[in-house]
């Protein structure tokens, strides 16, 4: 399995370890604790769920296409800076305002970005209902940029090593290694309840 470990960090509090397992089959997001709750990804089928060791409680994610429809005018501004080493900053915005700037790598871990990718995917659906339930006055496009239409644009350039966006979140590089893949780390526990939230959004 692959392990890629990031330091994240959100407006005004102390950046966080994300741990990024991926083997042929799962991927697992962390805090980089074992016994600590997780995100798991079934690679073949793009389903995600969120285990809540507190509650006992898996949260099942299933991959729905999104059916929310562009805002008019949808005018995506871009800029690429190509850097040394097949590695490239580029920033991306949203009828005229900066929404990202994002520095990636074609050459490092392609499986990896390839299982971002799905990830994304499927919880653009969940983004997307986020974006109808929030009150007009505070939605901002870039969030639909970010999670919703511009996905692919967000990894076209490969893995990135550096995310920079305009809601104050960053994600850097740390490093990344190659072990052997524990099966334990990609199984659910088997005693939590499963609840599937279509049903609980709303389909």
């Amino acid at each position: 399995m692959t392990e890629l470990d990031y330091l994240d960090q959100d407006p005004g509090t102390a950046a966080y370890p994300t741990r990024i397992l991926v083997n042929k089959k799962f991927m697992r997001m962390d805090s980089g604790k074992d016994a600590g709750d997780f995100i798991l990804m079934d690679r073949h089928t793009g389903t995600v769920y969120n285990v809540i060791r507190s509650d006992a409680n898996i949260y099942r994610y299933n991959p729905h296409p999104v059916t929310l429809a562009k805002p008019t005018p949808w005018k995506i501004q871009e800029q690429v800076k190509q850097l040394p080493g097949n590695t490239r900053k580029f920033t991306l915005g949203v009828n005229g305002k900066p929404c990202m700037e994002i520095t990636a790598t074609d050459k490092l871990l392609p499986d990896v970005t390839s299982a971002l990718a799905t990830y994304r995917q499927t919880l653009s659906r969940v983004e997307a209902l986020t974006w109808q339930r929030t009150p007009p006055e505070m939605r901002d496009q870039c969030d639909l940029a970010q999670h919703v239409f511009e996905i692919r644009r967000t990894l076209q350039y490969g893995l990135p090593i550096e995310e920079v966006y305009a809601n104050g979140r960053s994600r850097r590089y740390v490093s990344h290694s190659t072990h052997a893949s524990q099966a334990a780390l990609f199984e659910l526990p088997p005693k939590y309840k499963i609840i599937n939230a279509d049903q609980v959004q709303g389909k």
